[in-house]
Order: structure tokens, then C-alpha cells, then sequence
């Protein structure tokens, strides 16, 4: 049997209505998409490529609202999300782009404000982040499974460290701008 190649910019598949139902094609920028459509015309699920190789899932609900999403980013990290009845992402759960695992919880105003993940030594921590998505607390275990608090300024930057050491003797840790070098250090 020969095969035969159908080639085209776009495939549409309609009801027996005439309804567009599913698109295959490339879009505005030729990144490839797969689009499922109600019967309405509205897309309900839609899996795309971008040009940096990302990939993603979207499923929007009746209203035209994404509500749960599945990409895989560029750097490697992998998420699913999913959005309230206003499309706001409420909950996301995902990989970083170095393979740890993340859960982010919005709390209010549509912003994620807690993110739980394992450090990149593998032990737990949970984030609080301010409106702008930067993390300013960190509270963890170190790699010795000793509670650590870590206070971070606008930029990022550890600044504070309250925590036991590996020997449980509590201390107190205010670093220098660089949030390298100790400051001051009480034990």
C-alpha cells in the first residue's frame, strides 16, 4: 500500500453542522497547535510548541477561561496548574528547571503566595514571595535536617538566618549586602 502525504497550512474538522470542531495548523508566528473546539466554536483544549522547544496543555472551561494547564518549559521545568472560574492559576505543582519538586497555593489577590520544594540538597522548604514573585522568607530544613529561617531583601538576597545549628544550639545570622559574608552572629 502507498502512502499518501495531505499537506497544508491548516486542518479543520467540522460537525455535521459545518462547526469547526479541531484545528491543526501553525499559528500567527508558525508555532504548531492542536486546538479542540465546542460545538459554540469556543477553543476548550489547545497543545502548543514554541519556537525555545516549550510545550504546553491548556483546558479552558465553558466560559473561555483557562482552568488547568500542563508545559513543559525550555530550562526543563515541568508544571501543572490549575485556575479558578476567573482564570486566576490557584494552584501550581511542578519540577524546577534542576528537578526539584515545587507547589505553589494562592492565597489571595490571584498571587501565588506559598510555595513549598526541596532545596537542591534535597531537604524541604517553603517560600513566602511578595507581590512581585520574589521569594523574601524561606523556611526549611539545612542539609543536616536542622530547622533553618532564612529572611531575604527586595532583590533576593539572604540578609537574616535564624535556625539550630547541626549541634541544636540555637543562632541568629545578619549578613552583609553581598548575603554571603556573616555580619554578626550570635550562638
Amino acid at each position: 500500500m502507498k502512502k499518501r502525504v495531505v499537506r497544508a497550512e491548516e486542518f479543520e474538522v467540522v460537525d455535521e453542522f459545518g462547526h469547526v470542531r479541531m484545528r491543526i495548523g501553525l499559528s500567527g508566528d508558525d508555532h504548531p497547535f492542536f486546538s479542540m473546539l465546542g460545538a459554540d466554536g469556543s477553543v476548550r483544549a489547545r497543545f502548543g510548541v514554541q519556537a525555545d522547544g516549550a510545550a504546553g496543555l491548556a483546558i479552558a472551561d465553558d466560559n473561555g477561561k483557562v482552568r488547568a494547564t500542563f508545559g513543559l518549559s525550555s530550562d526543563g521545568s515541568a508544571s501543572l496548574a490549575f485556575g479558578d472560574k476567573h482564570g486566576r492559576i490557584r494552584a501550581k505543582f511542578g519540577l524546577g528547571s534542576d528537578a526539584s519538586p515545587t507547589m505553589g497555593v494562592d492565597v489571595e489577590d490571584g498571587e501565588l503566595q506559598h510555595r513549598h520544594k526541596l532545596a537542591e540538597q534535597g531537604t524541604p522548604t517553603m517560600g513566602l514571595y511578595d507581590q512581585r514573585g520574589k521569594v523574601r522568607v524561606r523556611l526549611g530544613l539545612a542539609a543536616g535536617g536542622a530547622p533553618v529561617l532564612r529572611l531575604l531583601d527586595a532583590d533576593g538576597t539572604v540578609r537574616a538566618i535564624v535556625g539550630l545549628a547541626n549541634d541544636d544550639s540555637p543562632f541568629v545570622q545578619f549578613l552583609e549586602d553581598d548575603g554571603k559574608r556573616p555580619g554578626w552572629t550570635q550562638r
